[in-house]
């Protein structure tokens, strides 16, 4: 047994360092450090209020929201490409969906294209 201890002794010293060596080491968080002047402290009732006066931009149609829902947001010509798209399918389904938005439609354009694709089906 006192034969082994000087082996045993060496493998616990060689794993400790291993341990030390490459388990990962904690980084502290970073420090946030701005740069730039402090922004000056604004009484509640000196606030801008340019910002409350102006209205919210229009929020964009919803229909595409029933193909895809992450399609919800898209612009106008995704929306023609959409018409185009349906009014070619050519199914109760897509004239059912044309026909949603034909009524929440809010571009003139894309309004007419809706109105055609409804037209020829």
């Amino acid at each position: 047994m006192i034969a082994q201890t000087p082996a045993l002794l060496a493998l616990l010293g060689t794993t400790l360092m291993a341990i030390v060596i490459f388990a990962p080491q904690v980084r502290p968080a970073p420090i946030a450090v701005s740069f730039g002047p402090p922004l000056p402290e604004v009484a509640p009732d000196r606030a801008p209020s340019a910002a409350l006066d102006d209205p919210p931009p229009p929020l964009p149609p919803g229909w595409p929201g029933l193909l895809d829902p992450r399609a919800g947001a898209c612009d106008a010509a995704a929306r023609l490409a959409l018409v185009d798209a349906l009014a070619a399918v050519r199914g109760r389904w897509a004239a059912a969906i044309l026909a949603h938005a034909f009524d929440d439609e809010r571009d003139a354009l894309v309004r007419d294209a809706i109105a055609r694709a409804l037209a020829a089906l």
